[in-house]
C-alpha cells in the first residue's frame, strides 16, 4: 500500500492534549535552543519559534531513533518567500509547533549551507510524490529515509492562499494522518522509504548512453538547444512558466557560435538582450532576481542570489566581447555596481551569498515597484513621463502578485527619442536623470535583508566573473576585488586537508566543504593565474586539483562526489555518485568544470596528467548526460565544445615591467575566443616550457632581442608572432578557426585596442 493511500485512508485523530503533562514532557525530550549557535541566518532566525528546531546531525538522527518518532525536515533558505510565509503562519501555529514538539523531531535546513543534503530530498521527492523547490517539506525515518514530502502547506483547511489547504494538504491533518500511521503501520512507512533509496541508488545506471560517444554527445545538446530556443521571449524549454535564465546554455551558444554559427550567437546575444530588458533585471539598482514567474521575464521572484549574478555578469561580459554591443557592457557594470554595493564585504573582501526579497512580514518584493502615482510624485512632470514611458507603466504594464509595477524597459532609447521627438542623446541623458531620481527614493524604502554568511562556491564564481569582466571592460579594480577575495578565501577558510571549507559565518570557517566548493575554487585559481601572472594561484591550483583527484572522486567511475564523514549512517551517504554531477543546478556542472579546469592547467603546464584528468571526467558523459534536456548539461557541452575547438594558448613574452608587453597582455585577456588560455612569460627561456614547440622556438629567438611578442597557437599550429595588440586582437579571433582563410590575416584592417565602450 502507498503513503498516500495509508494517509488517506486514515481518519483524523487528535493524538495531542493541548495542556497535558504527558505532552509537555514529550516536548521536553527535544533540546531547546539548538540553533541559536548555527551558522546559517535562516536558522538562527527559527531558532526563537515556539517549534524545537534541530539541526542536522548524527546527535539528532540518534535522538529521533530513541524517541522512536518520525522527523520533519523543512528545508529552506533566507531568501525564499514562501518559506518566510510558511514560518510566519504554518510554523508559528500553536498546535502545529505542540504537534511537531511532542510527536515528531522537527529538523531545519539551510539548502545553501547543506546543498547536498538538499539535492538528495529533492531527488527524493521527485521520485515520491513529485513535490519540489522550497519549501520541502520531507517526513522521514530516523535514518533520514523518506516516505512523505510535499511543498508548502498552510496550517488548516481553508487557511492557505485563497483558502488553499484542504485535509491532505494542509499541516495539522498530515501531521495527525502521520503520526498515527507511524504508530500503527510503521512498517509500511519504512517500505515505502527503503523504496524510494533504492530507486534514488540506480537511478545512474537507468539512463541511456548517447550512441557516438562524447562527438555525438555534443551534436545532441547543440541540436537540443537549437530546437528547445524560443524565438519569441529568448531563452531554451519555453512554457508557460517559471523561466530560469540557463546562463551556462547561454555560455554554450556564444561558444559554438564563435567556432562557425552564428544562429546560436544570435540565439545568446537576443536571449541577453531580453532578459535584461525585462522586470527579472533589476531597472535601477542593477542585479537579476532569481527567475521570472511568467515566460516572457516580465515579473520576478524578487530575490537575488549571487551565484545568479556570478553567472550573469561573466555571460555578459562574454557577450559585449564577443559583439562589441556597448548595451551588454551596459549591463554587466550594472551588476558590478549592485554587487559592490550590496554583496561585497568591505572589511574580509568576500561576497556575501544572497539577498531577500521581501522587507517586511508579508511583503513581496515592494522595494523594488512602483504606482503611477509614486512616481508622478516623485519627479517633475516632463520627468516622470519620461519613465512611465520607458518603464512601460502604463502600456500593459507588468504586475507583481500585490498588483505594483515591476519596471521594464518597455523601449530603447532610440524608442523613446522618437517618441518625444528629441535626439538620441537627449533621451539617454534623461533616462539616466529619471532612474538616478527614482533610485534615491528608493533607497529611502526599506532595503530586504542581506545573508552576510560567504560560501566558497559561490565566490568562486563571483571571482572568477569579477575577473572575465576586469578585462572586458578594461577595469583593474575588478581583478583587485577578485583577487583579495581568493586571498582571504586561502588565508582564513582552508581544511586541514588542503580543502576548504563551505562556509564562513561568525568570523570562522564552518561546514565541511563539498565537490562544487572546491572545484569552482580551483577553476578561478586557474583563471587568476592567467589575470595576474602571479604563480601563487598556479601553485594553488595545482595543489587543490590534487586533493580533488584524491578526496573527491570515485574510484570506479570517475565521478565527483560530496564527502562527508558526519553523514557516514544516514541515506544521504548511502546514495551513490549519480548523473547529478553532470547536471547544472542551476550552477555549472561540478564534473564538466572539472574537466575544463584540468584541461586548461594542461595547456598552462604542459603535464598531461590534467589532459588525463579532464579526459577522465567526460568518460561518463554519454551515458549519464546523454538522458537530460539539452539546456540542463550546458557546461558538459562547453568542455565538449573547447575540446573540439578551443585550447587556443595565446602567450605574452617581454619583460614585466615593459608597457608594449603589458599592452599585448590585456588585450589577449580582452579578445573573446572560447576555451583559450593566456600566459604571461617573462624573458626567462624555460617561463616557455609548457608552450606548444614551435611557439617555443619563435620564443627562443626573440628573447635574446628583447622585444615583447604575442604568440598564438592552435592545436600544433602557431600563428607568425604579433607585436600590436590590434593585430593580436585579429589573431586571437581567427586563426585556427575553421572556414576562416589563414593566409588573410596579416590583410585585415586594423583592430581596436581594445573592445568598443
Amino acid at each position: 500500500m502507498s503513503t498516500r493511500t495509508i494517509l488517506a485512508s486514515v481518519a483524523i485523530v487528535c493524538i495531542l492534549s493541548a495542556h497535558g503533562a504527558a505532552a509537555e514532557d514529550s516536548a521536553n525530550a527535544l533540546p531547546a535552543g539548538s540553533l541559536k549557535s548555527a551558522p546559517s541566518m535562516y536558522l538562527r532566525e527559527a531558532s526563537s519559534s515556539a517549534i524545537r528546531w534541530q539541526p542536522w546531525s548524527p546527535d539528532t538522527l540518534a535522538l529521533a531513533d530513541r524517541l522512536n518518532r518520525p522527523i520533519l525536515i523543512d528545508i529552506g533558505a533566507v531568501w525564499c518567500h514562501w518559506c518566510h510565509v510558511m514560518d510566519a503562519t504554518t510554523y508559528a501555529d500553536p498546535q502545529v509547533a505542540e504537534a511537531l514538539n511532542s510527536e515528531f523531531v522537527p529538523i531545519k535546513i539551510d539548502t545553501d549551507q547543506r546543498p547536498d543534503i538538499d539535492l538528495y530530498y529533492q531527488n527524493a521527492a521527485a521520485q515520491l510524490t513529485g513535490a519540489g523547490g522550497w519549501p520541502l517539506t520531507c517526513f522521514t525515518t530516523s535514518d533520514g529515509a523518506l516516505f512523505f514530502a510535499t511543498g508548502y502547506l498552510p496550517p488548516r483547511p481553508g487557511s492557505g492562499p485563497h483558502g488553499s489547504g484542504g485535509e491532505n494538504s494542509s499541516m495539522l491533518p498530515l501531521l495527525k494522518k502521520i503520526a498515527k500511521v507511524f504508530a500503527t503501520d510503521r512498517a509500511g512507512l519504512e517500505k515505502q522509504a527503503e523504496e524510494t533509496a533504492t530507486k534514488l541508488k540506480s537511478a545512474s545506471s537507468e539512463n541511456a548512453p548517447a550512441p557516438g560517444g562524447l562527438e555525438a554527445l555534443r551534436a545532441q545538446i547543440l541540436a537540443g538547444l537549437a530546437a528547445s530556443y524560443d524565438r519569441e521571449s529568448g531563452g531554451f524549454e519555453s512554457g508557460p512558466g517559471p523561466r530560469f535564465y540557463d546562463f551556462p546554455a547561454l555560455e554554450l551558444a556564444l561558444a559554438h557560435g564563435f567556432y562557425g554559427h552564428p544562429e546560436f550567437t544570435a540565439m545568446a546575444l537576443d536571449t541577453l538582450k531580453k532578459i535584461a530588458a525585462g522586470g527579472v533585471f533589476d531597472q535601477l539598482g542593477g542585479g537579476f532576481h532569481r527567475y521570472s514567474t511568467d515566460p516572457h521575464w516580465r515579473v520576478p521572484h524578487f530575490e537575488k542570489l549571487g551565484y545568479d549574478n556570478a553567472m550573469a555578469l561573466h555571460a555578459y561580459s562574454d557577450a559585449y566581447a564577443a559583439s562589441g554591443d556597448p548595451d551588454f557592457a551596459r549591463v554587466a557594470k550594472s551588476i558590478v555596481g549592485y554587487v559592490n554595493h550590496d554583496l561585497l564585504d568591505p572589511n574580509t573582501h568576500t561576497f556575501y551569498s544572497h539577498q531577500d526579497a521581501d522587507s517586511f512580514k508579508g511583503d513581496d518584493g515592494s522595494y523594488y515597484t512602483w504606482t503611477v502615482a509614486e512616481v508622478k510624485r516623485a519627479l517633475p512632470s516632463d520627468d516622470a513621463h519620461v519613465a512611465i514611458l520607458f518603464y512601460g507603466m502604463e502600456n500593459t504594464p507588468a504586475l507583481a502578485p500585490d498588483r505594483r509595477i515591476v519596471l521594464r524597459r518597455a523601449m530603447t532609447p532610440e524608442q523613446l527619442a522618437a517618441k518625444l521627438k528629441i535626439p538620441v542623446a537627449d533621451a539617454r541623458d534623461r533616462i539616466a536623470k529619471v532612474s538616478d531620481a527614482m533610485l534615491a527614493v528608493r533607497a529611502r524604502r526599506k532595503t530586504p535583508q542581506v545573508d552576510r554568511a560567504v560560501m566558497t562556491d559561490r565566490n568562486a564564481l563571483m571571482a572568477d566573473s569579477y575577473l572575465t569582466a576586469s578585462a572586458t571592460l578594461d577595469d583593474s579594480s575588478l581583478q583587485r576585488v577578485a583577487l583579495n577575495d581568493l586571498d582571504f578565501i586561502i588565508a582564513h577558510m582552508r581544511a586541514p586537508d588542503g580543502s576548504f571549507f563551505h562556509v564562513w559565518s561568525d568570523g570562522r570557517a564552518q561546514v565541511s566543504g563539498l565537490a562544487a566548493d572546491q572545484v569552482y575554487l580551483l577553476n578561478a585559481f586557474v583563471d587568476a593565474y592567467q589575470f595576474s601572472a602571479n604563480e601563487k594561484y598556479l601553485a594553488e591550483a595545482r595543489k587543490l586539483a590534487a586533493i580533488i583527484v584524491k578526496n573527491f572522486r570515485t574510484t570506479d567511475a570517475n565521478l565527483l562526489t560530496n564527502r562527508d564523514t558526519e553523514d557516514a549512517h544516514t541515506v544521504i551517504a548511502q546514495s551513490s555518485a549519480t548523473a547529478q554531477v553532470f547536471f547544472d543546478m542551476p550552477t555549472p556542472s561540478v564534473q564538466a568544470t572539472m574537466a575544463i579546469a584540468t584541461a586548461k592547467l594542461a595547456l598552462l603546464t604542459g603535464d598531461d596528467s590534467y589532459s588525463k584528468t579532464a579526459s577522465e571526467m567526460m568518460t561518463s558523459a554519454p551515458a549519464m548526460a546523454g538522458a537530460m534536456l539539452s539546456n540542463s548539461v550546458a557546461t558538459v557541452g562547453l568542455a565538449l565544445e573547447y575540446r573540439a575547438n578551443g585550447e587556443a594558448t595565446v602567450a605574452i613574452a617581454g619583460p614585466p615591467g615593459d608597457a608594449r608587453a603589458a599592452a599585448l597582455w590585456r588585450m589577449a585577456l580582452a579578445s573573446y575566443r572560447p576555451g583559450k588560455i593566456v600566459m604571461r612569460l617573462g624573458s626567462d627561456r624555460s617561463a616557455a616550457a609548457a608552450m606548444p614547440p614551435a611557439a617555443r622556438a619563435m620564443f627562443e629567438s626573440s628573447a635574446a632581442k628583447n622585444v615583447p611578442l604575442a604568440f598564438v597557437c592552435a592545436g600544433t599550429a602557431c600563428a607568425t608572432p604579433v607585436v600590436t595588440p590590434a593585430k593580436l586582437a585579429q589573431v586571437i579571433r581567427k586563426f585556427g578557426v575553421k572556414g576562416i582563410d589563414q593566409t588573410t590575416l596579416a590583410n585585415d584592417p586594423p583592430a581596436p585596442t581594445h573592445p568598443p565602450m
